[in-house]
């Protein structure tokens, strides 16, 4: 008995020495780092170690005693940070997209519009904006109304103007259904945890705000 716990005290003692001074890998013979998991891991928690700004001297995405974290390499892994994605949607009706699901997991990502465009399904851009029907009230246009939400768990889309409906520039006709609409959005992946803002209402009263001290956030 003393002989096999003796035994594996050695082990023990030997991986421990073989780890201050190398590099493991669990399901790689290669480590590329002081723990290189080659598979998904699982834990309760994550810490980092001061994890400061961005350095972009680095290749991977994690936590250094440096006080930086090294910016993500696309190559190394299979699920990009930022997702970069063009969405067209063509056939839309005068009155714009007003609810879209582009299935993608409102509990992994987030997802914004950082641009758009409003075309003829042909491609071509004499689009212009009608605030009534048919002619009426050309000179008053909405605001667009370009955004993602969150609706049962997936992310969705609305892209139309208030008050107003989409014409062509030439021939312009109320019931006309074939625009196209070209979505270029964002989803960035949850890394860890992220801390929900409630909405912040503020009144200036009637005031440019140059001297509205406002609260800062909570979890800031």
């Amino acid at each position: 008995m003393k002989i096999k716990i003796y035994a594996v005290l050695m082990i023990c003692t030997g991986f421990f020495i073989h780890a201050q001074n190398a590099k493991v890998g669990i399901k790689t013979a290669n480590p590329t780092e002081t723990l290189d998991v080659n598979g998904s891991s699982y834990t309760n928690s994550l810490y980092l170690r001061n994890p400061g700004e961005p350095d972009k001297t680095g290749g991977h995405f994690l936590a250094t005693s440096k006080n930086t974290l090294d910016l993500y390499d696309p190559a190394l892994e299979s699920s990009g940070l930022f997702n970069y994605i063009k969405l067209t949607i063509s056939g839309v009706p005068s009155t714009g997209i007003i609810d879209y699901d582009t299935k993608i997991d409102a509990t992994r990502f987030l997802v914004v519009v950082h641009n758009y465009s409003f075309k003829l399904n042909n491609g071509s851009t004499q689009v212009a904006l009608d605030y009534g029907a048919n002619g009426v009230n050309d000179n008053k246009q909405g605001s667009p109304n370009v955004n993602t939400f969150r609706s049962n768990g997936t992310w969705h889309i609305r892209a139309n103007f208030t008050n107003s409906t989409l014409q062509r520039y030439s021939n312009p006709d109320g019931t006309y259904n074939n625009f196209k609409v070209d979505l270029y959005l964002m989803a960035y992946k949850y890394l860890i945890t992220k801390q929900n803002i409630e909405d912040n209402i503020q009144n200036l009263g009637g005031t440019n705000g140059s001297t509205q001290a406002l609260n800062k956030p909570s979890g800031f």
